[in-house]
Parts: structure tokens; sequence; C-alpha cells
């Protein structure tokens, strides 16, 4: 869906070429794989093995890496000109959406976020990163949290970097604090490499100060 008029969906942002880039990538090597391998073979006369050895390698390659790179590029997230994330210098302020579930879009507040599974509909709602983890919105229907944890760092470092543009204080050490007294409400001990992946959109910005 679309996002609201005088935003920019993250699929739509050069900060997302990367990822469009690697899912380009996935796909060629799932058809040369699983499509033209197969169809040399059977030209040439090659050991019907292999088929089905190309096949399985084609779907392999799809689930462990195509998912998640279509997953990223679907972040459902938006921004305005204004965000650092565009890359036009900041005029005024900058605002943040996210999509929820319903494909309804909503201008995220000043905490940060985080998702709570859903024990009633399915999937994981977005509250945010405070004392009352208020309830946002019902974010996805996908039981994959890794996944979506994912495009919640991206969605957190939007956050962050709108609050750097419009000069409001930045509430991410309380709640560092705050994850470091939770007990297994959020694990995020296998996020350290996937951070270091997608942390470039705040250093480079940093890097510009």
């Amino acid at each position: 869906m679309a996002a609201p008029k005088g935003l920019i969906a993250f699929n739509e942002l050069d900060l997302c070429g990367p990822y469009k880039r690697q899912w380009l990538i996935i796909i060629a090597s799932v058809g040369l794989l699983g499509i033209i391998g197969p169809a040399i073979s059977l030209l040439f006369g090659l050991s019907v093995l292999l088929i089905p050895t190309m096949i399985v390698l084609a779907g392999l390659i799809f689930i462990f890496f195509g998912f998640d790179s279509w997953s990223l590029i679907n972040t459902p997230l938006a921004v305005n000109m204004n965000h650092p994330f565009v890359d036009d210098e900041p005029i005024g302020k900058a605002v943040v959406q996210i999509r929820d579930s319903s494909g309804n879009w909503q201008e995220l507040g000043q905490y940060r976020v985080r998702i709570v599974k859903d024990e009633l509909v399915g999937g994981y709602n977005l509250v945010e990163d405070n004392d009352d983890y208020r309830l946002i919105a019902h974010l996805s229907k996908s039981s994959n949290k890794a996944r979506i944890m994912k495009q919640i760092i991206i969605v957190n470092q939007a956050l962050s970097l709108r609050d750097v543009v419009n000069g409001d204080i930045d509430p991410i050490e309380d709640a560092r604090a705050r994850e470091r007294m939770d007990y297994g409400l959020l694990e995020r001990d296998w996020l350290q490499d996937e951070e270091l992946e997608i942390e470039g959109p705040l250093a480079k910005f940093l890097n510009k100060e």
C-alpha cells in the first residue's frame, strides 16, 4: 500500500537500494539453478541426478535468503523529505510513520518501539518502548519474530535520526536500561551481526556532523 501523501515509503528510498540488489541476485541465482541449470543438463545430456539437486539448492537459497530480503524491502516505514533517510538537507520537522497489518498508516510518537506477541490474533503488536508499553497497532500477522525484528531495527534507526533533526531528547539509553531488566520479553542476542549490517543510515548521518 502506498505511503501517505508527502511521505516516501522505505522501498522507494535510495537507502533500500542494496536490499533490492540483494533480492535481484537471489532471484537470479534461484532462476539459474532451478530453471536454466536443469534445462542445460537436459540439453547436453548431463546426469539427471543434477536436476533435483539444483532444484533443491535453488529452493534452499530462496527459503534462507529470499524471504529475509523481501521482508527488509517491505519494511512498513515511511518518512518525509526532512528525514535523513532522504539525501536532501532537512528544512523542517522530520516525520516517521508506520503501516500496521491492516494497511493503515500512523505517525510514531517520541518513544522507540518494540514488538510483543499477540496471543489472541496471532502475529505481533507494535508497542512503545517505555514503562507502559502502550499499544500502537497490530504490526504483522507473521509469526517470524527474527524477520520482523530486522524491520524494527530500521524503524528505530529512523526514529533516532528523526529526533536528531527535530532536536528532541533521545530516550534510547532509558530503553536500553529497561531491556537489561526484562526477563525473556525480547531476546536480542542474535541481532549483533544484523545490526552491523544495517546500521549504515545512522552512521552515515552522524559522520556528516
